[in-house]
């Protein structure tokens, strides 16, 4: 699992389903004593441009955190076209160590229907992965781009 989102703004991430094949991919959210940013993949010092060594990254404590997640076609969209949440079991936080996993089954993802409709259909979509923490605080910690691959084996 990457340690790639050390931010104090929500990382940008993009993933791909693979419709019909189960899909399990996450990160590991971790604080750094500054602030960061992703250049080319690396995660630096957003003041020096440096990278960041292992030795400065603090894994986010989320015990008892819940998350949340709805995929739309855009920001503003109002139709859910996928959610995922810690509740429907498509967003994993037991891992410890700041894990956060994203889970569907692959029955979930063959019922995903592929095109360029949405809501009806979709190709691409857009969440941003919220975690809610047991003091009632929210944190946004990433902003996804989601594509799904259609399925030609069925």
């Amino acid at each position: 699992m990457p340690t790639l989102q050390c931010m104090t703004a929500p990382a940008h991430l993009c993933y791909t389903i693979y419709q019909g094949a189960t899909f399990r991919r996450g990160f590991q959210w971790c604080t750094a004593p500054y602030p960061t940013r992703i250049v080319n993949g690396e995660l630096v010092n957003a003041q020096t441009g440096k990278p960041v060594p292992p030795s400065d990254l603090t894994p986010v404590d989320l015990t008892g955190c819940m998350a949340r997640m709805q995929l739309r076609a855009d920001v503003l969209a109002p139709d859910v076209l996928l959610e995922l949440t810690t509740q429907n079991g498509r967003i994993d936080l037991s891992g410890g160590g700041g894990r956060i996993a994203f889970i569907l089954d692959a029955a979930t993802t063959a019922d995903l229907p592929y095109g360029q409709n949405p809501p009806a259909a979709w190709c691409t979509a857009v969440g941003q992965l919220e975690i809610l923490h047991p003091n009632g605080d929210v944190s946004r910690v990433a902003e996804i781009s989601w594509n799904l691959n259609p399925e030609g084996t069925r």
